[in-house]
């Protein structure tokens, strides 16, 4: 065990759980003092240093040591720090809500990068004392669950931060009668209503309550109904530039009055002052005149999609125009699919981060998004968190550096999360239009592809097969090799699937042999979905509450009861009693949102060409 000397109980504590979870098995006595902000590690023989600035670079500056030791006898490593936050932002509310267990080894596991701090994206998932229905059904945090969080946390150098919703992405509460007189949309809240100030001043208390900072992400994104319905039927047309004022001023008023430091999104200041109604116009400028009335927010420019540095340094000038609190937030790509992008993630960090450290901007936050029902475990993430993290700490930063600091600091190869690109990325470069091939396969229809004609020019079977072969062989953590077992069984069930629609179509053609070949591909594919689910729900239920599961159970389920039925449709045509007349349907390029090789689309677009809610 390396034994540390010269912290404090609490800096000691924190720093073996981040050793033991490195996997530590070596004696070593180490000098551990605080100096300039940083980190600087020595080692000769059996005795080394650590200098650390703050406690999130001493938990990096532990991790990375316990890491080193195992491969070098003697070493001296210096890092300076290039942010003064680098933070992660967790969101909790698209689905699937981590357990309390989870979200201490998130802390863990983004305090031994060197995290700063860690904002929980919360939407409607916390306990609002005078609001009952708020979250109601959907796993919400307790006051006790978050203060347990944040006390957590601040044991590892991590700040927790409440982020919320103060403006739209409110569909989740307004769904309820309970909350009609705040609706002005069914994603909006109405400004100007006394009943919202109300609404909103016991959101801000409950969302603070239980944390151990007065720093608050406030939202007002992507508000783009604003003014447009409860609004506009009792008070007539006003501009939404007006209106989000309005609302800002007084949400600002009551964070004031609850002594907090508040950021909100700066998406739709751009949006709304645009002729063309379009996020982050390049023409769109702010007079002084204008910053000068906005409230003092902090400005999160939030772009996860620009490969190039020039767009983000452009931006960033347009922003210093509006505040001179800037913020980047950059994702890493676990939305809406169901594995990370990880060529966009790399491609669009790499110029964002760049750009932020040239354009001087101090805080940086990564942003974990699980859009469309959290279909992504939380542990496939700790490469893009690991990439992003090493942004901090080194002057130049290539793949090789983001590889070797994640080996040294999790204790496994980085291998299998870099392979986790192969389930959608088949351009043979960067997935730029971030195609969704693997979700599009698994939840396309059987009988009625709506992703035939862009499908067919791909060799997808080839592809999944190596990528099943290294899932099954990778080597990882107990604590990870879940991931390998889901992502293997995943790779598989979607090579069945692809076998089962291709022998569907085949029927177009094929005579009463060609219905029996359907018939067992589809019964191939639902025997490899049953495993699957098997391994899908243990994968949930280790990392999440069983709030949510209840939808993915519902999409593999259909998937099972679908296949039943085509199987006997198939039987019923080879009987001369169905005609299957949707395979006679002129097969077309499906043009709704596939801009890439395939597509990217959400389950709703894939499952059914029928508008209606699933």
């Amino acid at each position: 065990m390396i034994k540390l000397q010269g912290l404090t109980t609490e800096q000691r504590l924190a720093a073996e759980a981040l050793i033991s979870d490195n996997g530590d098995a070596q004696q070593l006595t180490v000098d551990c003092q605080q100096g300039a902000p940083g980190i600087c590690l020595t080692r000769t023989g059996n005795t080394g240093t650590i200098i650390f600035g703050t406690q999130s670079d001493l938990m990096h500056a532990v991790a990375l040591y316990s890491g080193l030791v195992k491969e070098e006898h003697d070493f001296e490593i210096k890092q300076a720090t290039h942010f003064d936050s680098l933070i992660a932002m967790l969101d909790v509310a698209r689905n699937g809500v981590p357990t309390v267990e989870m979200l201490k080894t998130y802390i863990r596991k983004i305090a031994s990068m060197g995290y700063t701090e860690l904002w929980l994206y919360l939407e409607d998932l916390f306990e609002v004392p005078e609001e009952p229905y708020f979250g109601q059904g959907r796993g919400r945090y307790s006051q006790a669950d978050l203060h347990t969080v944040a006390v957590y946390g601040e044991q590892f150098g991590v700040t927790v931060v409440p982020a919320i919703q103060t403006l739209a992405h409110m569909h989740n509460a307004l769904k309820w009668d309970a909350h009609h007189a705040v609706r002005d949309t069914n994603d909006t809240l109405l400004v100007d209503a006394p009943a919202t100030k109300t609404f909103i001043q016991h959101l801000l208390q409950a969302a603070t309550a239980p944390f151990l900072t007065n720093k608050i992400h406030i939202g007002m994104d992507e508000a783009y109904q604003l003014g447009r319905g409860g609004y506009l039927d009792q008070n007539g047309f006003t501009d939404q530039q007006t209106l989000i004022l309005n609302q800002l001023k007084m949400v600002v008023e009551v964070t004031e009055s609850l002594g907090l430091d508040p950021y909100m999104w700066s998406d739709l200041w751009f949006t709304f002052a645009s002729p063309k109604h379009e996020m982050y116009d390049p023409d769109v400028h702010f007079s002084p005149e204008f910053k000068a009335q906005l409230p003092k927010v902090g400005q999160v420019y939030w772009d996860y999609y620009h490969e190039d540095q020039a767009t983000y340094l452009d931006r960033f000038k347009q922003h210093f125009e509006l505040s001179d609190n800037v913020v980047f937030a950059g994702g890493i790509w676990t939305w809406s699919e169901l594995a990370p992008n990880q060529s966009k993630m790399l491609a669009t960090v790499e110029a964002g981060l760049s750009a932020a450290k040239k354009a001087n901007v101090r805080q940086v936050i990564v942003t974990m998004w699980f859009d469309d029902g959290a279909e992504v475990p939380i542990s496939a993430a700790w490469y893009g968190l690991q990439a992003f993290a090493a942004y901090q700490y080194h002057d130049d930063v290539t793949q090789a550096t983001i590889d070797q600091d994640f080996e040294l600091i999790h204790n496994e190869s980085p291998v299998f999360y870099k392979d986790l690109e192969q389930f959608d990325n088949f351009t043979g470069g960067i997935n730029v239009d971030s195609d969704n091939v693997s979700k599009i396969v698994l939840y396309e229809d059987l009988l009625l592809q709506r992703y035939e004609f862009n499908l067919k020019s791909i060799d997808l079977v080839d592809q999944w097969q190596a990528l099943a072969a290294k899932m099954g062989a990778a080597k990882l953590t107990a604590a990870n090799q879940l991931n390998a077992q889901y992502y293997q069984i995943l790779a598989q069930t979607l090579i069945a699937k692809t076998n089962a629609l291709k022998a569907v179509t085949g029927l177009r053609t094929g005579g009463i042999q060609a219905g029996t070949m359907a018939i067992e591909q589809i019964k191939l594919f639902q025997q490899a979905l049953r495993q699957l689910s098997k391994v899908s729900r243990q994968i949930w239920h280790q990392q999440r509450r069983g709030n949510g599961y209840e939808v993915i159970d519902l999409r593999l389920g259909a998937q099972m009861t679908r296949a039943d039925t085509v199987i006997w449709r198939i039987t019923e045509w080879q009987a001369g009693r169905d005609a299957l007349l949707e395979l006679q349907a002129p097969v077309l390029q499906m043009d709704k949102k596939s801009n890439g090789l395939v597509g990217h689309a959400l389950y709703q677009e894939i499952v059914s060409a029928g508008d209606i809610s699933f």
